[in-house]
């Protein structure tokens, strides 16, 4: 799949209290993960990903995305540019415990190919992964790649997304938990 990638300095990071729609973005790979308490929906897209916890009626969408889309502007619980290091915590609903490390790294050109090599080397049973196509400039394109580690009570979610044009790579780590105090028999 051939795909033009946003410029770093143009990519946001957003948390809703919603879903959001999927026709919002190009989506290139997705995968719906199912526990006993929440499901989760992963979605790598042109520009970033999407990721919703689901559960009840409760919905946390996680979205990093071009600052082109027209993304809704209702139930934002956190927005801000991609740039440096952020960290972002948010309770939602009182028992749904949310908290995020989002980093933006540009590196030396040899050790951007290297973490390109072993982010390709990745098999889509350990999470899922999106091989871009080269835009012709460079010998490779870009990578994007979601781990997920799913238990009981909480789920962990890194991704990573390379831009090989800037030899840049976003790095995020989520976590999305039921708090101890919420009773699994109201789920």
């Amino acid at each position: 799949m051939l795909s033009v990638r946003p410029k770093i300095t143009d990519l946001n990071f957003h948390l809703f209290a919603r879903n959001i729609h999927p026709e919002l973005f190009e989506v290139c790979a997705s995968r719906l993960i199912e526990r006993e308490n929440y499901s989760l929906k992963l979605k790598i897209t042109t520009d970033g990903h999407a990721i919703s916890f689901h559960h009840g009626s409760i919905i946390l969408t996680e979205v990093s995305a071009g600052a082109h889309h027209s993304l809704p502007t209702g139930n934002i619980l956190i927005s801000h540019p991609i740039e440096g290091t952020t960290i972002d915590q948010a309770v939602y609903d009182g028992h749904i415990g949310f908290s995020s490390k989002v980093q933006l790294e540009c590196v030396p050109a040899k050790m951007f190919v290297s973490i390109q090599q072993q982010l390709d080397q990745r098999v889509e049973c350990e999470g899922l992964v999106q091989r871009f196509e080269s835009n012709g400039r460079l010998a490779f394109g870009a990578i994007s790649y979601i781990n997920v580690q799913a238990y009981r009570k909480h789920v962990k979610v890194r991704t990573f997304h390379t831009f090989p044009e800037t030899c840049s790579i976003i790095k995020s780590d989520t976590q999305f938990k039921l708090t101890p105090n919420q009773s699994l028999a109201n789920t």
